[in-house]
Formats: C-alpha cells, structure tokens, sequence
C-alpha cells in the first residue's frame, strides 16, 4: 500500500471497502513517546519532528535508537550485515484506549503500514497510533526496534519478550516471502494464515500445513519450499503463545480488508492494461462524461471515507506534515483518512522557541542545497547525541544534509515550564557531505548476473574473492564480507576488511581488464583471501557489510543496509577444480607451495597437473606431469616469477584418456 503524494488522491479510493464498515474513533491518550535514530544530522532530525508534528512540544519522551538495539532485535533473523552500521529509522508512539492498530509511514521502502500494525498485534499491542519514517528511502526493517522500545515506554507496559520475538520473526518471514510473491500478496498470506490458526485455535502443525497451503491456493499464490518452511515455522510459534483474537481482531481484520482492496485495485488495473481498440469521438466524449462523473463520485466517496475513519480528530497520523520531508516521498497508512494529500512549503528560515520541552540545534542554512553560509544556531541542554548520519538529496526546503559528526543534539523531557530568554550562540560548522556507494557500481568475482537463467559456477579450490571498482578513491573500510553456505544459510567465515593480512588492492593496468570490466578507462581491485578455499559441489551466498569499501576521508561509503540495488552475490562450485594455499603475499618462486586438487569421481577416474606456464612459457618439464585418482593435496614449487597458470586435465580412466574436463588457477609468483 504504498504511493507517493502525487496518487494519493486517486489511491484513497482504494480503502472503500475497510471504509465501508463504520468505527467508532479512538481518542488517543496524551502520553507519546518519539524514537530517533542515532546516526541521523541535526536537520534530519528536525526534518523527523517536523514531519511527526512534534517539534517545539514539551510533553515528549525520547529514545535514540542505535545500531546495537536493532542488532540485539534483529541479530537473529537477519544477517548482520543486512542490518548494517548505522540507525536511521524513527517513530512516534502513541497508546490508545480503541480502535485497534493504526500505523503511517514515510519513505519506508520496503516495510508497510499493514505489516507493521499486523506485526505489532503479535508483539501483543493492542491499541496503539503508530508513525515510522525516515529522512530518506530505507527499507524499514529496522523500524519495529523502535516502535516496540517507544511503546513499552509510553504505555509503561513491558511486553512478553516470546512475543516480541515472534513478532520480529513475523516481520522478517513477510518481507523474505515478499521478495518471490510480492509485498501486497505476501502481507495477506500471512495475516490470513496467522487470523485462522489464532482464530481456530489450531496448534498442530499438520492442521497448519493445510491452513498455509489453503491461503496460498486462495490467494492464488505459490510458494516456494523455502517460503513456506518459514511460514509453517512462523505459525507454529504464533500457535504456542497464548493470544486473544477478539483484542486482535479489529487490527487483522483492517488490515485484511486493506490488502483485499489493494489485490483488488491490482487486478482491476491489469484488466484496464489489456484492453485495445480505437474508439470513435462519440465514444471517447462519452467516456471523458464518464469520467467527471467518476471523480465527483471519488471525491464524495473519499469524503465519506473521511467522516468514517476509525482516526480521532487528535490523532497523530493526521497532524503529520508531509512538507517536512520534501518532495517524491512514498506515504502509506493502513486508515485512508491520514493520507489526504498535503501541499509542500518551503522554508527559508527557522526559529528556536524558547519554550522547547526538548532544546535542538537547528540550522539555519536553507539557501540552498549546499547548505548556504553554514552557520547554526544552537541552544544548551542536558543530553547530547552524536551521529555521523548519511546523505540524501537534499529537503524542499533546501536543507542540506551532512555527516553530523561536529553536530550535539540535545533533548530534555522534563517539564520545562518557567525557562525563558534562552541565550543563542551563532556558531561556524562545516558539513562534510557523506555519499552512499551502491552495490551496482561494483564488479563482483566470481561473477553473478541478476538476469541469468542459471546460476554462476566457478571451479572448486578458489580461495579468494575479488570486487573490482571504476573509482580509485576508495580503500579497504571498518566493515566485513561474510560467506555463508546458501543451503542452510550458516556462516562459514567472515572477513575484517581492514585485516591487511587478507586483503590486498591495487589498481587495475592491464587495458583489456579494464575493457571487460565495462570499458573502464581505470579501476582498482579488492582481493579477499579466505581461510577456508570453496569446496566441491556447494553453494554460496556472500553478503558485504557497510563500510566494507570507503573513501579513506570517510566522505563516501558502501551502505548495504540502504542501498536499493539488491544484488545476490551467489555461486555454486563445480564437482572438481584445483587451488593453492595463496595469501596476500602471493607465492614465492622457488618456495614450496601446498595445494588441492578436486576429483569428480563420477565422470573421471584419472587427473594430470600438466601444465605450468609463467609470463607464457611453458615451465613443467616433460614427464614431469602430477597425476591423481582421487582428490588429494600437493606441493608445489614454482621456480620462476610472474603471472603462474597451472592447468589440469581431468580424464574418464588412466587407459583410455578421454579428457572430460579442465580446470585452471592462475597466481602471481613473487
């Protein structure tokens, strides 16, 4: 259910049917909670309050969330280098005494309003007003962290950790769904399933296999076997807990009513693309009447929407101002109502109140995006937050956004009645803007490709990755590669990209490399030896961390945890290959050198190491050739420097020599 501001009006239509069932408004409690995550800049945060409404109140509680809170929430489902570094998520909480679940959010990318309220009912909330958002597109996974930590401290509610547990699971299991199913269709399956095993009182898994397998027939969806392992997993810790559908029922029940609406605008839209024909100029006046009369009929039916919200007048979700956050930004709530579309402002000039509940140093540099002459106006207080934040296009109000690390922000919660006359300093920053380095601006080895009908295989003993790059400004970072076994997703070794012991880069020279490469003109290479060569016959999945690659100045950065490039770096090795134990230090001529060779017992009973050449000279004597019958380590010394190929031929038997196979490794002799 997401859209930007320019289709809010013609989406809104698209809730007439959880409109349709009339509510009474919950009227939301005073006590609200604001979360802000850590690594946000002083104008990201005001952006957020902003947004939220909330800036300049003084009855706010705030928690900053760090990198370190969604790693202890998040850390068991998701890789930690899917969760990254650093914290941009924020929310604003606020329990209330009915009306089930409510959530809006902002430039959340990946994670929706109805899977938040859905999961929030398995975390154990009941009523609850809900806003998450970003300064800039994040996927939102991490969003829940704070919402959850903003909720038990509004409510004063400390919620069953089981729970809270299920419901990160919950969270994860619908967005690994909606990778291969999609977002709309993957939030119903599992809100359905999770309705009719709550519902029925199911707690077998028997009973919930069938249930999964009806949803899925139902919704005319099919699963993978990964995807419904972990659906089945899921439902069976949801059928442990002890939950009471009547409290949950009004917030699964929007929600289902939401997704239904959305499937069916959905469907509707696919029909409309597949008509054809030219109509006459009859028929298209007709059809131009037709459709005055079908927005006179939106605009009535959106205003009935409107006075049927299950939203209280006070509510949160409709203080919001979409203004804050600039232009092009995706907005999606699961009431309709809290979407009525907002004119941007643009503000040139901002003030700081001298009656703040909580005291934040604001920029005043709103010229344009570069950030006018720098200067801030800042305000003392008691709390201090540093963030080394990000960088995103700049706001519509033309506030530049920078990395932060000179910037103290600071919150007070307590009543701060009486203070008056709060004394300004003019103080001189400068901004280092940080830029994000995507994922597709790299060239990974060995190599994969999204659009590939089968995926890439590479010869078994390899111990090393490479990851080339156009630019030469970047160096080996603070973060980590990890390698983990594709077939149960265990870790098998993860890399410190600043251990100088096994990583090495150097620029590209060779011309046509770089012509392969994508016709550079220049580049430099990563190389990443590992511990552990690639066995025979597996699959592999390596994911990069953020901060793996970086300017040395920390002015640009890889930022997977952000990049919206997704790229699925996995191989499969073959059954057979060959590979020396190669470090950082390469091998050394004349040096012994120890090695492996693959056998594939299946298709070649007999292998010859039968070639050595350096620098395109053939070095291994006749006769001289090493032969296997089953796979086995060497050693080997190579008596002269340069660029080494050592190749072998694989063959079906020692008596009738029919080569099968070939498998090659090249290493540089120092």
């Amino acid at each position: 259910m997401k859209f930007t501001k320019k289709l809010t009006a013609v989406l809104l239509s698209a809730f007439c049917l959880a409109a349709a069932v009339p509510s009474v408004p919950a009227m939301a409690d005073s006590q609200k909670v604001v979360t802000l995550g850590a690594d946000l800049t002083e104008e990201q945060q005001t952006m957020i309050l902003k947004y939220f409404g909330i800036y300049g109140e003084s009855n706010i509680e705030t928690l900053t969330i760090t990198n370190e809170d969604e790693r202890e929430h998040l850390g068991s489902y998701i890789p930690l280098e899917q969760i990254g570094t650093r914290t941009y998520s924020c929310a604003l909480v606020s329990p209330t005494t009915s009306g089930g679940i409510q959530v809006k959010t902002a430039n959340l990318t990946y994670v929706t309003s109805n899977m938040i309220a859905s999961t929030l009912s398995t975390a154990g909330v009941v009523n609850c007003e809900v806003l998450a958002a970003a300064p800039f597109a994040v996927s939102g996974t991490g969003a829940l962290t704070g919402v959850l930590m903003a909720y038990e401290t509004a409510s004063g509610e400390t919620l069953d950790e089981t729970k809270k547990e299920t419901a990160t699971q919950e969270l994860v299991t619908t967005t690994t769904i909606s990778d291969s199913v999609g977002t709309v269709e993957a939030t119903q399956i599992v809100n359905e399933t999770k309705i009719q095993v709550i519902q029925g009182d199911v707690v077998s898994t028997g009973d919930i296999e069938v249930i999964v397998d009806t949803v899925a027939e139902e919704e005319n969806v099919t699963l993978s076997d990964e995807d419904r392992a972990l659906l089945v997993e899921l439902m069976e810790k949801i059928a442990e807990q002890d939950y009471n559908y009547e409290e949950m029922s009004e917030t699964l029940e929007r929600v289902e009513e939401n997704l239904d609406s959305l499937l069916n605008e959905e469907s509707d839209s696919e029909e409309e693309s597949t008509e054809s024909g030219t109509e006459s100029t009859e028929s298209a006046q007709d059809t131009a009447s037709g459709t005055e009369e079908s927005t006179e009929s939106s605009t009535e039916s959106t205003a009935a929407e409107s006075e049927e919200s299950a939203l209280a007048e006070d509510s949160i979700l409709l203080n919001t101002d979409e203004s804050a956050l600039g232009s092009d930004v995706v907005f999606d709530a699961t009431d309709a109502s809290a979407l009525a579309e907002t004119e941007a402002e643009t503000e040139t000039e901002t003030e700081v109140s001298d009656d703040f509940g909580f005291d934040i140093t604001v920029s005043d540099t709103y010229e344009d995006a570069t950030g006018g002459d720098g200067s801030t106006d800042t305000v003392d207080a008691d709390y201090s937050v540093d963030a080394d934040g990000s960088t995103d296009d700049a706001a519509d109000d033309g506030s530049a956004q920078t990395d932060g690390s000179d910037i103290v922000i600071d919150f007070e919660t307590s009543d701060t009645e009486g203070i008056d006359d709060t004394e300004v300093v003019e103080t001189e920053t400068e901004s280092t803007v940080q830029e994000i380095i995507s994922l597709s601006e790299l060239v990974l080895n060995p190599n994969t490709d999204e659009d590939a009908a089968e995926t890439a295989t590479i010869e078994a003993g390899r111990n090393y990755l490479t990851i080339s790059t156009q630019r030469t400004d970047l160096v080996a970072g603070t973060g980590t590669v990890s390698v983990y076994d594709a077939a149960d997703g265990s870790l098998i070794e993860t890399v410190e990209m600043s251990d100088t012991t096994k990583v090495v880069s150097e620029p590209i020279t060779d011309v046509e490399k770089l012509y392969d490469l994508g016709e550079w003109t220049e580049g430099t290479e990563f190389r990443i030896y590992l511990d552990t060569p690639f066995a025979a016959d597996m699959s592999y999945y390596i994911m990069i961390g953020d901060d793996a690659l970086m300017t040395a100045d920390g002015s640009a950065s890889i930022q997977t945890s952000l990049d919206d490039t997704i790229i699925n770096w996995h191989f499969d090795t073959l059954s057979y290959g060959i590979g020396l134990d190669e470090t950082v230090d390469g091998v050394t001529a004349n040096s012994a050198v120890t090695g492996t060779l693959y056998v594939d017992a299946a298709t070649s009973t007999y292998a010859l190491l039968d070639s050595i050449t350096v620098d395109g000279v053939e070095t291994l004597a006749d006769g001289t050739a090493i032969a296997f019958t089953e796979s086995s380590t060497f050693e080997l010394n190579i008596g002269q420097s340069g660029e080494a190929v050592i190749h072998v031929s694989y063959y079906d038997s020692a008596d009738t020599m029919n080569l099968v196979n070939e498998a090659t490794y090249m290493v540089t002799v120092k």
